[in-house]
């Protein structure tokens, strides 16, 4: 690991995150919203959840019948999906299957041309370099297959961090209110779509995300805010099929 690397385990902070991640306004009405408003039909799709945590979007995918492999680098969150996904029924008996695998890292499990789409949510900004990530996506999904994933909006964290240098990737720390301290890697809405156009995905759609009148009762000064500087970036973008 190098000195800029995120050095925080999300294997400590589980039992807290797992506890209050459902119901977090920020996730249950402001990014999940507007994540499901741009998943595309899963029914019948073999669909990665890259970074799936406790297992919450793992649990809604296979509800609308779609096969899900779910994957994320922490062991905890792992058995947290997996305690979540086996007390639930699926469509045709089709229960997700979860297992530990690092996004940084080549996805050997999973053979060339294997799912329809993939979901990452709010995962990615864990990552320095998001071309090797991107890459790996790209050759394990079937031609035109797509890719949706939520990450922190760039602008509104060069704000948050007053950084000088927002054309450069930085390595930055954060309080978050059910988590405790938080290390992840800023970067800007160019390096975003950049690191998808060299590995081969073309953007479909960019979204910044409304809050929810449910969120402005739960959050009313965080709902202004939010009106002012969105949170989260959506992305929805689609393997090209000259690779």
């Amino acid at each position: 690991m190098s000195s800029d690397e995120p050095r925080f385990s999300y294997d400590e902070i589980a039992d807290a995150y797992a506890t209050a991640v459902d119901t977090a306004p920020f996730n249950a009405l402001y990014e999940r919203p507007a994540m499901l408003a741009l998943l595309p039909p899963v029914a019948g799709a073999r669909i990665l959840d890259a970074g799936c945590g406790s297992g919450w979007y793992a649990e809604q995918l296979a509800g609308r019948g779609a096969r899900v492999s779910g994957i994320d680098a922490s062991e905890r969150m792992v058995e947290y999906a997996r305690q979540r996904l086996s007390r639930a029924s699926y469509p045709d008996g089709a229960k997700p299957q979860v297992r530990v695998a690092d996004l940084s890292a080549p996805l050997e499990f999973a053979a060339s041309e294997t799912f329809d789409g993939i979901v990452s949510p709010l995962v990615l900004h864990y990552l320095r370099d998001w071309r090797p990530t991107f890459r790996e996506f790209g050759r394990v999904l079937k031609p035109g297959g797509w890719l949706l994933f939520s990450t922190h909006h760039p602008g509104t964290e060069a704000q948050r961090f007053a950084t000088a240098r927002y054309f450069e990737i930085e390595h930055v720390e954060d309080e978050w209110g059910f988590i405790g301290r938080v290390e992840f890697y800023r970067r800007p809405l160019m390096e975003i779509a950049e690191s998808l156009a060299d590995s081969g995905f073309m953007i479909e759609r960019i979204v910044e995300p409304v809050p929810t009148e449910e969120f402005r009762r739960e959050k009313p000064d965080s709902y202004h805010r939010l009106l002012r500087q969105p949170e989260f970036l959506i992305v929805l973008a689609r393997r090209k099929d000259n690779r």
